[in-house]
């Protein structure tokens, strides 16, 4: 099994393992300050995240003096949500606390050996799913033909419009790249001509010239490497 994979391996089933041993453990069974922390640590640790996130650095040209560790007093209005923030951490905590409590009883009632390791391993289930699915759904194949297109021709710009600065939007090319992804989408690979013929329709003019013969071919054949292996999927 190569490095990575197998790496990848046991991160998964260490993941897996740990929630399923945190699943197992009965929380609303705790004692009373364990199970208080349960609630009120994740609210405080969310409070002082959005506070810091929201008020950021100083401005230096603002008016007022900056403190000793360099942030500027939260507002009003950040002091608020941040409190609203760690209020729903206390609410996600309680509901927490009544599930764990409601699962393990709905079980027992049900005559279920062991119910606490039956909810660990439901943890550690769901636990495995989420990861597998969020690394399905972060994966660089999983980007569209269309956003592939898109890349490259952000990338040579032949209009010089530097798409994402200066107000330009990012996707100044989208219309061009959305006409050549429906070619590459039925298997063919587009051609200089028929580059020519979207861009002339869009800018009336070549992108040939705009682009040279050097250029042009390295996007052809980028744009080869971009076609979907399974056309028309």
């Amino acid at each position: 099994m190569p490095q990575s994979q197998c790496s990848r391996f046991v991160s998964l089933a260490v993941g897996t393992a740990a929630a399923s041993g945190l699943g197992m453990i009965p929380v609303h069974r705790l004692p009373r300050p364990v199970r208080a922390g349960y609630v009120a640590f994740p609210a405080v640790l969310t409070t002082g995240v959005s506070l810091l996130a929201q008020q950021g650095r100083m401005d230096l040209s603002a008016e007022e003096e900056p403190s000793a560790h360099g942030l500027r007093p939260p507002t009003g209005l950040e002091t608020a949500l941040s409190l609203a923030l760690g209020g729903l951490m206390v609410g996600a905590g309680v509901v927490g606390l009544r599930l764990d409590r409601g699962a393990e009883n709905f079980l027992r009632r049900r005559g279920v050996p062991a119910p606490r390791v039956w909810i660990g391993l439901a943890t550690g289930a769901v636990t495995l799913a989420s990861t597998l699915l969020d690394e399905r759904g972060s994966a660089p194949g999983t980007t569209s033909t269309q956003e592939r297109v898109l890349a490259l021709l952000t990338r040579e710009d032949p209009m010089g419009l530097a798409p994402g600065t200066d107000g330009m939007p990012e996707d100044e090319y989208g219309p061009e790249a959305e006409a050549i992804a429906e070619l590459l989408d039925t298997g063919a690979v587009p051609t200089a001509a028929q580059l020519d013929e979207v861009w002339e329709k869009w800018f009336s003019q070549s992108l040939s010239p705009l682009l040279g013969a050097g250029r042009m071919d390295s996007l052809l054949e980028a744009l080869s490497a971009s076609a979907p292996e399974d056309p028309g999927a």
